[in-house]
């Protein structure tokens, strides 16, 4: 029989196969399978199995931050609002008029305290003076019903009005009462006693008439206008006054004012019309109760 030579570079050739073959990764099923061929009890697999990474999870959603409460409504509220220009050169002219307000609301019963005062110069000499102040309480019977009674006074020199008091009593109605659009009418009795420039008083029964119409266009701006007017035998006063306020930030508002004041009766050389338009800054405090 011949001899059977393996050749040797076949052998060379498998030599690093059979080197490697022991590290070849078992199976769990494969190294279960031996060790039970084996009869040993387990025979742990030379490699683990490597696990499935997870996924990292998502960091989860920050909820949104609670609205702002609303404003908590307030018995008090007012404003208080100044303007003031000053020019010189070939002329010199000079104004400051102040408004304020000052009121307290309850669900039936409301008082509110206004005071104006405005002062015009040209070359040191004074042009323009004028002071009122007017306290107005009402009481609320009904949703659209109310007694009101007001007490004012004013100084209007220029208008040859030295002093002037009134006191009225009457009847409001609310004709509307909508969120953007706002309308009061009131009618009242009463008396008022006058001082001119020559130190001549006189007293006489007055009718009134007046209204208040506020038109919310945003809640950064309001358009207001208001009408006063008093009338008697011997002179009828009429004071509409124009107003818009926008909100600059906050509490802080500016306010275009037009008003105009007009007296039937006035002394000689004086004129029956007066106007005035300011530009003011001003501070507003308080929420009113809806």
């Amino acid at each position: 029989m011949p001899d059977f030579h393996f050749p040797r570079s076949s052998l060379l050739a498998m030599l690093p196969v059979m080197l490697l073959l022991p590290l070849t990764p078992v199976s769990a099923k494969d190294a279960a399978k031996l060790a039970a061929e084996d009869g040993s009890s387990s025979i742990p697999p030379l490699v683990e199995p490597v696990a499935k990474l997870a996924a990292p999870a998502e960091p989860a959603a920050e909820p949104a931050p609670p609205p702002p409460p609303p404003p908590v409504p307030t018995p008090w509220l007012g404003e208080l609002a100044v303007g003031l220009v000053n020019a010189s050169g070939n002329t010199s002219t000079r104004s400051i008029n102040l408004r304020s307000a000052l009121e307290y609301r309850t669900e039936h019963w409301g008082n509110r305290l206004t005071a104006l005062a405005f002062s015009g110069s040209r070359d040191g000499v004074s042009t323009d003076e004028r002071y009122s102040v007017a306290n107005k309480t009402d009481y609320q019977f009904g949703f659209r019903d109310y007694l009101f009674g007001n007490l004012a006074y004013d100084n209007d020199r220029f208008a040859g009005i030295a002093e002037r008091y009134s006191a009225t009593v009457g009847y409001g109605r609310h004709v509307l009462r909508g969120k953007s659009h706002k309308l009061d009418v009131e009618i009242g009795v009463g008396a008022n006693r006058t001082r001119d420039q020559d130190e001549i008083y006189e007293t006489a029964a007055i009718g009134t008439l007046g209204g208040k119409y506020t038109w919310t266009i945003s809640p950064n701006a309001e358009f207001t206008q208001t009408l006063r007017t008093e009338g008697g035998v011997t002179n009828v006063y009429v004071n509409p006054i124009t107003a818009l306020k926008l909100t600059i930030v906050g509490n802080l508002f500016a306010t275009f004012n037009h008003e105009i004041r007009y007296n039937t009766e006035v002394p000689a050389e004086t004129r029956h019309l007066d106007q005035i338009t300011t530009i003011n800054l001003g501070y507003a405090f308080g929420t009113p109760p809806t």
